[in-house]
């Protein structure tokens, strides 16, 4: 019996021998083939880890320890450290340490040490280095960059993701940047798009031509057009900015759950009256106004806009100021602008009712258009070619509520 399992033990180390020895890889100084298993090595190609490779359509080989061209596609079942060349298609079953340029298509399992370049599309199943690609990149772990023209996609980004379109990762330590759209889960860093960024928790910054979309913001969101989060401890700068609380807001329209928000009716010296809301943090607050002249069928539609800051605030008592434009026009050929400083102090009636009148000190521009009568002083004024400018000391007085 013992005889038996000895013998057993023997054939199989026998046997695990024979197979270990059949797969090692030999060194070889050069392959040249045609297409497999046309070549130098033939049908034992993938047992031969080579300095130097050249195929004139396809080749196979277990490693490459420098130079390999192919004029199609290049597959290799094992490592790869160097350059390898193809007019199409590369595939590393192992490791890449060095670079990959293909026309259409890099494949690996893992390219922490290398550059690779790819008409197309670049894949790789575990860490990347730098991907350059016309359209698609793909890696489980990037430490560099990936540069597309169309998409980046990612699990954890260490460095830069660079597309024409899209730029995707679950967690981003350095700079998410694309044409349209942003996408992770964790930013440490910043996202910076054409459109849209999207994002769960940023710390550092969101920048975009239209959106920016996170729930937990340790830093800015900067757009053109709405800034979205839960929490900002930070600053939002945006025509348009939600949040549930956010430290800093700069906006026309501020909707912050735990901000303030007025809206109210004035006039100033020149009978110019705006439905106006104020809305914002604490401190500062965005303001957007509709409003008319009645007394001038020339300035028959009115807009206003600028941005307001809370000085002090007591139970029964306000002291803002503000920085204000108003534009006019009957959409004909008359004009009229106004830019003020406004202090703007209110007495609080009840706390959602706060009556307000204060000075102001502005800047005025009328293009053939009527003055009409002002009840503010002229300090300075000019006409030049139907332009009219004034420097005037004026006032603005109305009624606020708190909502």
């Amino acid at each position: 019996m013992k005889t038996l399992e000895l013998k057993l033990t023997l054939l199989t180390i026998l046997f695990f021998s024979l197979i270990s020895s059949t797969k090692a890889q030999e060194k070889s100084p050069a392959h040249i083939g045609f297409f497999y298993p046309i070549s130098t090595h033939g049908t034992q190609a993938e047992n031969y880890s080579n300095n130097f490779s050249l195929h004139v359509l396809t080749g196979l080989s277990g490693g490459e320890n420098g130079l390999a061209i192919y004029g199609l596609a290049g597959l290799v079942k094992g490592n790869m450290n160097g350059a390898q060349v193809s007019g199409l298609w590369n595939n590393v079953s192992g490791d890449v340490d060095g670079v990959q340029v293909a026309g259409i298509l890099n494949q690996s399992q893992d390219a922490a040490q290398a550059l690779q370049v790819a008409g197309i599309t670049n894949l790789n199943q575990g860490d990347a280095a730098v991907q350059v690609s016309g359209i698609f990149n793909a890696a489980k772990n990037v430490q560099g960059g990936q540069f597309s023209g169309i998409t980046s996609l990612a699990a954890d980004l260490d460095g830069i993701q660079v597309s024409g379109v899209s730029s995707i990762a679950d967690s981003v330590k350095g700079l998410q940047t694309s044409g349209i759209i942003n996408i992770a889960e964790e930013i440490d860093g910043g996202q910076i798009s054409g459109i849209t960024n999207v994002a769960e928790n940023v710390n550092g910054m969101q920048i975009s031509g239209i959106s920016n979309v996170a729930e937990q913001v340790d830093g800015v969101q900067i757009s053109a057009l709405i800034n979205r989060a839960k929490s900002v401890k930070g600053l939002q700068l945006g025509l348009i900015n939600i949040a549930d609380s956010s430290e800093n807001t700069i906006g026309l329209i501020n909707i912050i759950k735990n901000g303030d928000h007025r809206i109210g009716l004035s006039i100033d010296e020149n009978y110019n009256s705006f439905l106006t809301l104020r809305s914002g943090g604490k401190r500062v607050y965005g303001i957007f106004g509709l409003g008319s002249n009645f007394e001038l069928d020339e300035r028959r539609y009115g807009l206003e806009a600028g941005l307001g800051l809370g000085l002090a605030e007591s139970r029964v008592f306000r002291l803002d100021v503000e920085i204000v434009s108003k534009y006019m026009t009957d959409f004909d050929c008359h004009d009229y602008s106004k830019s003020s400083f406004q202090l703007i102090p209110s007495l609080k009636v009840t706390n959602g009712i706060h009556l307000f009148a204060g000075p102001s000190l502005s800047y005025l521009h009328s293009y053939d258009s009527p003055l009409g009568e002002s009840m503010g002083l002229t300090i300075w004024d000019d006409i030049w070619r139907d332009n009219y400018q004034a420097i005037m000391l004026g006032f603005t007085a109305g009624l606020n509520v708190r909502f």
